[in-house]
């Protein structure tokens, strides 16, 4: 197991939500918050300043993942998002990339392990098929 992160879940599924969490705890990762909107985000990243965030594109209330992505980045916050409509490209240098779904939450632990190593500047091992790097 590596580095144990706090990390900001941005999903307005909450079944899928579940799943995350508990995958991401078992990697020995922490869930900071749940948010399923732009303002919930925002209000957790100013609270809990976690270390990432994996965010849907599209979320509750008819908000944007992409513009809440961008949001949490220029506070600091690498993001990645976790979605079934993967955006071509990043709006700011650290959306780093996207998983697609349907993923296996067995492959969260390689994609935040692949997501630190990018992080640091180092070329990842291995990257998971889910993920792609922008």
């Amino acid at each position: 197991m590596g580095e144990a992160l706090r990390i900001l879940l941005v999903e307005d599924e909450a079944l899928v939500a579940m799943l995350v969490e508990d995958a991401l705890a078992l990697h020995g990762h922490v869930v900071t918050g749940i948010a399923d909107t732009e303002a919930e985000a925002l209000t957790l990243a100013f609270a809990e300043h976690p270390d990432l965030a994996l965010c849907d594109v599209r979320l509750a209330n008819g908000d944007c993942g992409r513009r809440t992505a961008v949001a949490l980045a220029e506070r600091g916050i690498p993001c990645l998002f976790l979605s079934g409509n993967c955006p071509d490209d990043a709006d700011h240098p650290l959306i780093l990339g996207c998983v697609a779904k349907p993923f296996h939450t067995a492959a969260l632990g390689r994609v935040i392990e692949a997501t630190l190593a990018k992080l640091r500047g180092e070329a990842p091992e291995r990257v998971p098929g889910e993920l792609r790097f922008y």
